[in-house]
């Protein structure tokens, strides 16, 4: 190497010593607190831990509305002269035997298609309906048939009948009074025996065909 070649080498790595040097943070000494309007960019800011937020994701499919009644329709039977005509009607979902029976004693609406029609069964009729493996028992006070003729009584038990045996889950009907089981008419004319179950079948004769 050229003496003024080896001579500008040393000069360069004393210069950059130097630099290097004075960019060092010293260990000890003083040092100048630098004014906060000579920081740029906001560097002296102090630190902040942002609260977790909570979004609520609305749901565009979900709607506010009011209950809305639900009903079903119902086979009611009612007369007409001495026959049976089956009508609908809707009544409170779900319909359950007792309810079928307490439409069935309101008796036929006003409206036009109902005209002519009537029920055997009286406005003060109450009675309690227990269903146990597909047979109902209907249990009535004595006064319910004490208050019907011979023909009424008939038609009365085959409307109650027939209402009761198109419910989902009814095949027979059983009658008590009092809590007595009772013998009670059939369609044809003769009796059940105390104790035995009628279907629709025993009074499918008296169903209008028209």
């Amino acid at each position: 190497m050229k003496p003024s070649t080896r001579t500008s080498f040393v000069w360069q790595t004393v210069l950059l010593f130097t630099v290097l040097s004075s960019c060092a943070v010293p260990s000890s000494g003083s040092y100048q607190k630098v004014a906060s309007a000579d920081i740029p960019f906001g560097l002296d800011a102090p630190q902040t831990t942002l609260p977790p937020t909570t979004t609520t994701i609305s749901d565009p499919m979900s709607t506010d509305t009011l209950p809305v009644a639900v009903s079903e329709p119902v086979d009611l039977f009612y007369i007409s002269n001495s026959k049976i005509i089956k009508v609908q009607r809707n009544v409170a979902s779900p319909a359950n035997p007792s309810q079928a029976l307490s439409s069935l004693v309101e008796g036929p609406s006003t409206s036009p298609e109902f005209v002519g029609l009537r029920t055997a069964l009286p406005p003060t009729f109450a009675a309690s309906v227990d269903v146990i493996r597909g047979v109902a028992r209907v249990d009535a006070t004595r006064a319910f048939l004490n208050s019907l003729s011979g023909l009424d009584q008939k038609l009365a038990i085959a409307q109650i009948v027939l209402t009761l045996t198109s419910r989902p889950g009814v095949g027979q009907v059983l009658f008590s009074v009092d809590g007595k089981l009772i013998s009670v008419p059939r369609g044809r004319g003769d009796s059940v025996a105390s104790g035995i179950a009628v279907t629709f079948d025993d009074y499918s004769s008296l169903i209008s065909q028209q």
